[in-house]
């Protein structure tokens, strides 16, 4: 391949935290009009690339040239004065500003020599860029009223409001409907035609494969290698992420097996978010999913299960024993736990550390004479049990949970 064709190249790219490497000289690039999957296990150093090329990390080695000419991004705003658009997998978005004025913020359209916002000007703008996403809508709306979903399309927005030459794509798809999943996909095509590069990352392999050119797999920061997509498959794909063949994806259903015992179960179920008559069961070790649009209210449902929100009528039934949730310290002591789909404003504390996050539910279990101090070497016991289940990558217990990659803080 000839690097005319390229307009990104990355050379031996490097950056380290403390007490880990997150890369370790990458190599990486894109074509012109190319769709590039970037994968790997959490912790592999995607997110850690990606910041990389957006200026909020500054790289501690390597090198990166557009166009073939090198360039140093060591900002937000150098990113963007070089065409790069990135759609993070977090929101960074301004709750109490309107969906126009998050998709133009610091680029506002002005009238009499700059003094004032055109805001009708604005506003039409914006909407002719929800229109392209077929998504309505209002313009006018604070970003604090719109769903997780919303807030994702006005991230993608931001992102086509820019005469981007590279898009970076973190995990696009994970609020959306399958309707604006298809709606996103259909742009994408179109940004290729137009000679845009993307660099596509997703733990979705089968959007991977749908979407991309090539794929490029990480892990532990350093580049496995790049497969043209047509000439590879998911096997091989999921072999170079972890490392070793992977066989067997899920466990065979033996025929005839019994049915276990019911864990949770609801009855005759009613919220006032028009959510009514819902009825389930789940059994011991089965998973159950639960599918629909946006607006259908299954988040809504799943909240007063566990008690954020009433329930207007109905009955809940745990381990077979009818029980009352007037809230989440009810559902918690019940051994019910809940993983909000907005885990940056809901489920989360970004300015504390990993170990503080992970016991911070549970921290009256660590405490003594009446909850005024804490057993530290308990909790640290509690935290490196959980860690390793969960396959927690971390610098030390100290670091900042917004340090975390993405895909792992989702745990």
């Amino acid at each position: 391949m000839s690097d005319n064709n390229l307009f990104l190249k990355i050379d031996k790219l490097s950056k380290n935290f403390p007490g880990v490497k997150a890369l370790s000289d990458v190599d990486f690039d894109v074509k012109r009009g190319e769709v590039h999957a970037l994968v790997g296990e959490n912790g592999a150093g995607k997110s850690t690339l990606i910041k990389i090329l957006g200026g909020v990390y500054r790289a501690d080695g390597g090198e990166i040239f557009l166009d073939g000419k090198k360039v140093n991004i060591i900002n937000t705003r150098q990113a963007q004065a070089n065409k790069i658009a990135i759609i993070y997998q977090e929101f960074y978005l301004i709750p109490d500003l309107s969906v126009a004025e998050n998709i133009f913020v610091g680029r506002e359209p002005r009238i009499l020599g700059k003094t004032f916002i055109n805001w009708r000007k604005m506003n039409a703008d914006a909407k002719k860029i929800m229109d392209r996403l077929g998504i309505d809508i209002d313009c006018k709306k604070f970003v604090s009223d719109l769903s997780v979903a919303e807030r994702q399309m006005v991230e993608i927005a931001k992102a086509l409001s820019v005469d981007a030459r590279l898009f970076i794509m973190d995990e696009p798809t994970a609020s959306l409907t399958e309707k604006e999943v298809v709606k996103l996909f259909e742009i994408i095509d179109e940004l290729k035609k137009q000679g845009v590069s993307i660099i596509y990352i997703s733990h979705r392999l089968e959007e991977a494969f749908k979407l991309s050119d090539r794929i490029t797999v990480l892990r532990d920061g350093k580049k496995i290698g790049t497969k043209s997509t047509k000439e590879t498959d998911e096997e091989e794909v999921v072999s170079m992420m972890v490392g070793k063949i992977v066989k067997e994806y899920f466990a065979e259903k033996k025929e005839g097996a019994e049915e276990k015992e019911v864990v949770l179960e609801v009855k005759d179920y009613n919220i006032a978010d028009n959510v009514y008559d819902i009825n389930f069961k789940l059994h011991k070790g089965e998973i159950l999913g639960f599918a629909g649009v946006l607006g259908s209210g299954i988040h809504p449902l799943l909240r007063s299960i566990y008690g954020i929100s009433p329930r207007t009528s109905g009955e809940i039934y745990f381990n077979n024993e009818k029980v009352q949730i007037g809230g989440s310290r009810d559902a918690i002591e019940l051994g019910i736990g809940y993983v909000t789909e907005d885990r940056k404003n809901e489920g989360l504390l970004y300015d504390m550390s990993v170990l503080q996050n992970l016991t911070i539910i549970i921290i009256r279990t660590l405490t003594f004479l009446k909850g005024l101090f804490i057993r530290p070497n308990r909790e640290k016991e509690v935290f490196n049990d959980m860690s390793k289940a969960l396959d927690i990558k971390y610098a030390s217990l100290d670091q900042r949970i917004v340090y975390l990659s993405g895909a792992i803080s989702k745990k």
